[in-house]
């Protein structure tokens, strides 16, 4: 016959033996708990964290981008379309990112606009992705951003096609 199992046989803790209670959160995972937790809007947040969160919010936009730009038919005349649904945990990051402001000219607060692509690419990077004889590229006069304050999530769409074509475009803009 087997002997028993007792409990710190079976390696459940007792609250008698304090090395072998399950371990307690160390400051960097506390740390790290914290800043996934979104924070409210009126939380100030240090210039240099600012900064950096907005850097890599652009980099996850500019990655996502590129990552569902592929080829399809409609790329040939630019009409293949992107979009990308992101969050963030203070708007101040979100306005830092895309450098807008936080009121339009009027002083009301926005939920969309259109960002002429030139800013646009200022601020994330010329998206470009290699396909097989060519490249894709951003197209359109403008990019799309949705902005939902209460929850600060945020949508960003646009069109995308060969980027000979865009190339078209901007000559013709330039003989007008």
């Amino acid at each position: 016959m087997a002997p028993k199992r007792t409990a710190e046989d079976s390696g459940l803790a007792t609250a008698a033996d304090p090395k072998k209670q399950k371990k307690q959160k160390t400051s960097a995972t506390k740390a790290a708990a914290a800043n996934a937790i979104p924070q409210p809007n009126d939380a100030q947040l240090d210039r240099n964290v600012v900064r950096d969160k907005a850097y890599a919010l652009r980099t996850v936009v500019y990655r996502q981008i590129k990552r569902q730009m592929k080829w399809s038919p409609s790329c040939r005349v630019g009409r293949a379309r992107w979009s990308y649904n992101g969050g963030v945990a203070n708007a101040a990051v979100f306005l830092r990112a895309f450098r807008l402001e936080a009121t339009n000219d009027k002083g009301k607060k926005w939920k969309q606009k259109k960002i002429p692509i030139q800013d646009f690419e200022s601020c994330i990077g010329a998206v470009e992705a290699s396909i097989r004889f060519g490249s894709l590229r951003i197209m359109g006069p403008h990019v799309n951003l949705k902005w939902d304050e209460d929850d600060n999530m945020f949508t960003v769409s646009g069109r995308y096609g060969l980027s000979q074509l865009r190339w078209l475009d901007e000559v013709e803009e330039d003989e007008e």
